[in-house]
């Protein structure tokens, strides 16, 4: 996949195409009230990007999450883990308000990845009202994430 940067006010920023869009037309607009540049980059990185979930705030951030939730769990030196992180935070940006992307660090959290019987990284498990209802086992394509997501979403 393309790559492209944008670099304002020191900022740089490096995702994927359709991110670095959907950044630019963040940016732009001033919706929000926000006019310093670095605010808005963070408020966008939080919105549109998975957040990192812990044993801490696993109960409340998952299972009891309103809408459906996803969570990538990942190694930090797993390089397979790094390509599937920049899918999920694409499908955050695209699903934003109607489901919930998570990260959680199995090395970290190893008690929530044992919970779940996870034996290999990566691998996206989805939840809905609180109960695994789909899993991605491995570096897949993006639309085997959104299948998966799309049957989660429509139950």
């Amino acid at each position: 996949m393309r790559r492209s940067k944008v670099r304002t006010n020191s900022v740089k920023i490096c995702c994927s195409v359709s991110c670095s869009l959907l950044l630019v037309s963040f940016l732009l607009s001033s919706a929000d009230g926000t006019e310093d540049l670095n605010a808005k980059v963070t408020l966008f990185h939080r919105l549109y990007t998975a957040a990192v979930v812990t044993k801490d705030t696993w109960e409340k951030s998952v299972l009891n999450s309103d809408s459906p939730v996803l969570v990538e769990f990942y190694a930090s030196w797993c390089g397979p883990c790094r390509m599937v992180h920049r899918i999920i935070d694409e499908i955050a940006g695209e699903y934003a308000g109607r489901l919930s992307c998570f990260i959680l660090n199995t090395d970290d959290d190893f008690p929530i990845a044992e919970d779940y019987e996870i034996k290999a990284v990566p691998v996206v498990l989805l939840f809905k009202n609180g109960e695994k209802r789909e899993s991605v086992v491995g570096t897949m394509p993006k639309d085997f994430y959104i299948a998966a997501i799309e049957r989660v979403l429509k139950s």
